[in-house]
Formats: C-alpha cells, structure tokens, sequence
C-alpha cells in the first residue's frame, strides 16, 4: 500500500474520531482528551448543520476543517518529524513551504474521506469510544486513546493520537497511528524516499501536484453530484 493510499485512510480515521463525541463526563477527562471532546462536538455540529451544501460543494469542507481542526494540530511539529534529519538540511524557505504543502495534503485527504463518507453514510454516534487516560500530564506529551467500530461491521480500529502541549500550555495534536502505524512513520519513508532521489524541491513539487490532484477529484466528484 503506497503511503498516500495510507495516509487516505489513516486520515479518514481520524476525522471520523475527531468528530464524534464519548460517553464520559467533562469533568472525568484530562486536559489532553478533553480538547479532542470539545473539538469533536464543535465539529459534528458545523457538518451536520452543512452536510447539504458540503455534498453539492466540497469546499465547504475544506472550510471547516481549517476553520474547526487546524487550530488542534501542530502542523509545523509533524512537518518536522515527517522529515526528520531532512527538515534541518532545508533552507528556511523550504520548511516553510513544505510545512505549507503537507498541511494542505492532510486537510484535502481528510474533505475528501469525509465527503466519500457522507455519500453512502450518515454519521454515527457509537462508532467511536475513548479509553481511559493513561499518562503523566506534567508531561510535554500525551497519548489519547479510541477504539472506532466500523460502521458497516468488522474489526474494532484502535487508533491513538499523539499531542504536544506548547510552551503557552495547548495541547495539539501531532501524530496518528491506526492500529500501530503511525502517520508522520508512513509519510516520512516516502517523502525520505523522495528525497534523496530527487532532492527537496521535488518533494514540493510532488506535493503540490498532489494537492492539485486532490482539487480537480473534489470538483469532478461535486459536478457529477450536481448533474
């Protein structure tokens, strides 16, 4: 499975966690589940008020991922460890724009896994459940754990997010793993891959198609439900 066939996948796990609410009380929940609890009703609410207009126009989505999941992730944290050793040898402006690049890259894979979704299902509120807390919250780091239950059946998914809490105190949110595969792993071999083939700038231009890519699906697939 090539790693943006991966990465598909692993986002849409994601975004079906984040937006999904969990039975325990707020008061029960540390800080770093807590924020994924907040941030997954204020979500549901905004798709389930636009799920008409996200399925005739697919920037819609896009609208409200950057508007209500962006802020919860560190985007510029996973860009540097999805490239690891590379993201030191890069110039300013090649962190910048890759940074730019692979945020746009998971904001589009994870519209485009929701707008899928909304076409044959409709959201489910039990298809999600947290476990309990395990961790040291004087840490820098945290790990929150799910388990979602496939809505058509099968296996549980275990999925775990991975935040950082800032130096101003905000935990955000900087890596996924889905049933032990984490997101920045699969990405960083590829872009690694890439990389010491073709360099950096190749990388950015490969993302950029990709991105374009992406768009051009979104809009055929909005075209094709509007005729």
């Amino acid at each position: 499975m090539s790693a943006y066939k991966h990465g598909t996948r692993t986002i849409f796990v994601l975004l079906i966690s984040l937006i999904l609410c969990s039975s325990l009380s707020a008061n029960d929940i540390p800080e770093p589940q807590r924020l994924m609890e907040e941030t997954s009703k204020n979500v549901l609410k905004a798709f389930i008020e636009n799920t008409d207009a996200i399925r005739k126009d697919p920037d819609v989505a896009h609208r409200l991922i950057r508007e209500n999941l962006v802020p919860k992730v560190n985007f510029k944290l996973m860009s540097r460890w999805v490239l690891g050793k590379n993201w030191r040898k890069a110039t300013p402006e090649q962190q910048q724009e890759f940074t730019k690049e692979f945020k746009n890259l998971v904001i589009k894979f994870y519209s485009s896994a929701f707008i899928d979704y909304l076409k044959k299902n409709d959201l489910n509120e039990d298809i999600i459940k947290f476990k309990p807390f395990r961790g040291k919250l004087d840490s820098k780091y945290a790990t929150v754990r799910s388990q979602i239950n496939p809505p058509n059946g099968g296996d549980p998914i275990k999925v775990n997010y991975d935040l950082y809490r800032n130096k101003n105190g905000q935990w955000q949110v900087y890596d996924v793993s889905v049933e032990g595969i984490s997101l920045v792993t699969t990405y960083r071999s590829s872009f690694k891959q890439i990389i010491s083939q073709k360099g950096m700038d190749a990388l950015l231009a490969d993302l950029k198609n990709k991105n374009s890519k992406i768009n051009q699906s979104a809009e055929a697939g909005s075209k094709v439900e509007k005729s």
